[in-house]
Formats: structure tokens, C-alpha cells, sequence
């Protein structure tokens, strides 16, 4: 393969993956800003559901009319998959059911649905799409961990600091010990 092959190769595969990569960085800014700011981040998903539909449209363009059907078919589904997700947000956000989740648990059932959203698309276009939306479920689930966790986290990592010291300081103790007996160090 030649440098201008290899050149366009690498064009050409920076393309195909930027749109993912623009998904996951603004996810990740989502997601931490559902875990600063609950209340006022159902705006933001919302407008964010459209631009993963285009990316899921494009990725999976290559292989659209591939079975037999007409791109347009394809379209229409991708179309429906994200505007029912929209649909049902748009429920969610219903003066009814309001009165049954906060602020919060909105986020969060927002981010499961889009997550869950994205996993069924890659399962049947571009697994590319799978692995974001698993990156949701997961960003989702460790947010909520975290949350509420926070003390527990907090006295784990001041023990596992605690024991670390505590051990560093041991080993020196034997270290300097068997120096001064005339053992090696590197024996222990």
C-alpha cells in the first residue's frame, strides 16, 4: 500500500469514527452535567436524541439496502426508532407523571431510555452505536453509584491510603533491618 493509500485510509477511517467520537464527548458532558445539575439537563438530552439519530443514520448508511430494501426504508425505521424514544421522553415529561419522579430520577430514567435506545440500534445496524449506548447505561449506573456512595467511597479510599502508608512504612522498617544485619534488600 502506498503513503497516499495509507493517507487515505486514515482519512478515511477518522470520517467514519468522528461522528462517535463527537457523540461520546458530548455524552460525557451531559452525563456530568446530570450528576452537577439534575433539574436542568431534560432540555439538553432531548436535543441531544436527534443528533444520535444522524449519527446512527450514518453509520449505518453503508449497509442500508444491502437485504434488498430501499434506503428509504431504512430511513423511515431509524426515523420511527428515534421518534418513538422521543415520544415516550416527551410522556415522561407529562403533568401526570411528574408528580411520580423528581428531578433527579427524570435524569436518570432520560439517560437509561436513551442508553437502552442506542444499545438497540447497534444491535441492528453498527455496533458502534451498541458500544456508545452501553457507555450510557453504564455512565448512568456508576453515576447513581457514586451518588450514593459518596461516604462509602470516601472511607474506602482513606483505609486503602491508611494500608498503603501503613505498608510502605513496614517494608522501610524490615528494608533498614536486614540492611543493617548485611541482607540483601532485594530478597524481601
Amino acid at each position: 500500500m502506498s503513503p497516499t493509500d495509507q493517507q487515505l485510509e486514515r482519512k478515511r477511517f477518522m470520517l467514519y469514527n468522528l461522528p462517535y467520537v463527537l457523540l461520546y464527548v458530548a455524552a460525557f458532558g451531559l452525563v456530568a452535567l446530570t450528576a452537577h445539575n439534575a433539574a436542568d439537563t431534560s432540555t439538553y438530552w432531548q436535543m441531544f436524541i436527534p443528533l444520535m439519530a444522524l449519527v446512527s443514520i450514518l453509520g449505518g448508511w453503508r449497509w442500508a439496502g444491502a437485504s434488498g430494501d430501499p434506503r428509504w426504508m431504512y430511513v423511515a425505521r431509524q426515523v420511527l426508532h428515534w421518534g418513538a424514544l422521543i415520544l415516550v421522553i416527551r410522556l415522561l415529561y407529562a403533568h401526570d407523571v411528574q408528580d411520580f419522579l423528581n428531578d433527579e430520577q427524570d435524569s436518570f430514567v432520560i439517560i437509561y431510555m436513551v442508553g437502552l435506545a442506542a444499545v438497540l440500534s447497534g444491535i441492528y445496524l453498527d455496533w458502534k452505536m451498541a458500544v456508545f449506548g452501553l457507555f450510557l447505561l453504564f455512565s448512568a449506573v456508576g453515576m447513581a453509584w457514586l451518588d450514593d456512595n459518596a461516604m462509602l467511597l470516601l472511607i474506602v479510599g482513606v483505609v486503602a491510603l491508611a494500608a498503603v502508608v501503613v505498608s510502605l512504612l513496614v517494608r522501610g522498617k524490615l528494608i533498614a533491618r536486614k540492611h543493617a544485619e548485611g541482607v540483601s534488600p532485594a530478597s524481601l
